[in-house]
């Protein structure tokens, strides 16, 4: 790569921990995903640590694993979404997400992937080096959710407001005040047309001194939060869904077992 992750903000760096515990989980003898810009980007990360001669940096099991419960379950709710119809899909703080490469949705589907300017340009380098080709239209949007004109500019990038849209927030709602995340689902369910549908996950680890960046979902419940902001969700936890999926759980998960997986549909009368 022509540009290295370390340019990226600290909000923009955990996309880097994400994208390295997926090539862990792309690695393993019968992963669940297989996913090459993951990988790509452990081999650059571990050559150039070797270089300057310093350890690579270390994901949590903790991590590793919900971080391959989320992305399959996210996997699957596109894959099902796309085999009922749809045809847009937008993953909002998308990072180095590869879903656009390495899911079969189709020709005909229109890809967007929503981040900030440090995120997309370390991220198109990165594309351009692995070669990867999209199966559909992929369309990588510059945009910041906490500006009020994103929804506008993804319009104008092609979102079709009378058609159905599948969103995809993983990972990222942590990173806002309560009121901002709930701002931006009601937002969401304003722009979607009936039948759209709603990815998301939730850490819900407690505050913590050490993870300035995060805000916490004290007390909240989810299927309520969700109605009013427009969605009728569906809810799941870390622990129950790696159980489905037939994989135990270790004691490396207990900080994240709790963690919520929310497959929502827009409300018949949204906000």
């Amino acid at each position: 790569m022509d540009e290295s992750p370390s340019v990226l903000t600290a909000v923009g760096r955990t996309a880097v921990a994400v994208a390295l515990a997926r090539a862990l989980e792309s690695e393993r003898p019968q992963p669940w995903f297989d996913d090459r810009l993951a990988q790509g980007l452990a081999r650059y990360v571990n050559e150039a640590r070797q270089a300057d001669n310093i350890d690579p940096p270390r994901i949590r099991d903790g991590l590793r694993d919900w971080v391959a419960v989320r992305t399959r379950f996210l996997d699957e709710l596109l894959l099902d979404a796309v085999a009922a119809g749809d045809r847009q899909i937008v993953v909002v703080g998308a990072g180095l997400d590869a879903r656009a490469f390495r899911l079969p949705l189709g020709p005909d589907v229109v890809f967007f992937e929503v981040d900030r300017t440090d995120v997309v340009a370390v991220k198109e380098r990165m594309v351009a080096a692995s070669g990867l080709k999209a199966q559909g239209s992929r369309r990588m949007l510059v945009g910041d959710v906490t500006d009020p004109g994103w929804l506008v500019a993804l319009a104008e990038a092609g979102l079709r407001e009378e058609l159905p849209t599948v969103w995809v927030l993983e990972g990222f709602l942590v990173y806002f005040e309560p009121e901002v995340r709930t701002r931006l689902l009601q937002d969401l369910a304003s722009a979607s047309a009936p039948g759209s549908r709603l990815g998301a996950t939730v850490s819900t680890r407690g505050h913590d001194p050490a993870r300035p960046l995060w805000h916490a979902f004290a007390g909240v419940d989810f299927v309520e939060w969700f109605a009013e902001c427009g969605w009728d969700a569906s809810v799941t936890t870390m622990g129950e869904r790696s159980l489905a999926y037939g994989r135990a759980l270790t004691e490396g998960d207990v900080e994240h077992r709790s963690g919520v997986l929310v497959d929502a549909r827009r409300s018949a009368s949204p906000l």
